[in-house]
């Protein structure tokens, strides 16, 4: 006689085991709802306790893994980013050496950072060092009289950093021909030749100015001559005698000349 082992099979003709398979099936495509029916067809079928056990384990991780659907994860926040620079001021003389270098920290490290020089400034050359960590700053000679100024804009991400630039200008010359002027008590005329190199206009159009005189010394400017007339010494003058002496003061920018008079 032949001995035949029997599957359980459930109303539909599916067996235990062809319903647990489908429900690992649908779990693979997250059809978890329906793998549960499936786990619960087989436990129908089957109530072996080897099973249902594993029927429940599986309908256990079906369960969380329906909580955990839908749901997405936060990502980490991008850290913040912070720039620095060894010098946010950079003075340069009228004549400057080859180049500066200004050391740039980037965090988190990178040499992800531009720098422009802003306006239509053209005396300042900029490049970054080999390795990034340095910005290199080529200024030009200048040959005016008077400062000037870039602002460079150092940015990494959003955050900007700016180096202000200043550069003096050269050295201003106001130079008379003379220092010292004498006059008879008659009084008279002079001339004094004055060279100014200047690059700073007054409201006489002219590069240098008279600041100060005595009074009774009238000092004009004629551009390249200083124009001097002094008025007589009368016998009634307190200072008939003795005679009298007084400054002109010229000045340009910051250049200051002393020109005596003298009267006697």
């Amino acid at each position: 006689m032949m001995l035949m082992t029997l599957t359980p099979v459930g109303a539909f003709g599916q067996s235990a085991a062809e319903s647990y398979d489908t429900g690992l099936a649908l779990m693979k495509k997250q059809d978890y709802s329906g793998a549960i029916d499936n786990f619960k067809k087989s436990m129908a079928i089957n109530k072996s306790a080897a099973n249902v056990k594993k029927c429940k384990a599986q309908i256990s991780k079906c369960q969380k893994l329906m909580k955990n659907k839908g749901k997405t994860s936060t990502p980490a926040p991008a850290p913040e980013k912070k720039l620095d620079l060894s010098a946010y001021n950079l003075p340069v003389p009228a004549n400057p050496p080859s180049a500066y270098s200004i050391q740039v920290t980037a965090s988190p490290e990178s040499n992800d950072w531009t720098a422009i020089a802003e306006g239509s400034v053209t005396w300042v050359e900029l490049s970054k060092a080999m390795d990034s960590k340095s910005l290199q700053l080529k200024v030009q000679p200048t040959n005016s009289t008077i400062v000037r100024r870039a602002s460079i804009a150092v940015t990494y991400g959003n955050v900007i950093k700016k180096i202000n630039v200043t550069q003096a200008g050269k050295a201003v010359e106001l130079v008379p021909s003379s220092l010292f002027t004498k006059f008879r008590k008659k009084g008279g005329q002079m001339l004094i030749n004055v060279t100014c190199n200047s690059d700073t206009t007054y409201s006489n159009n002219f590069n240098w100015y008279v600041e100060k005189a005595p009074e009774w010394c009238n000092a004009e400017n004629t551009s390249t001559n200083l124009v001097l007339n002094v008025a007589p010494l009368e016998k009634k003058d307190p200072y008939f005698k003795t005679g009298r002496t007084g400054d002109i003061i010229l000045r340009s920018q910051d250049q200051e000349v002393i020109i005596r008079v003298d009267q006697r």
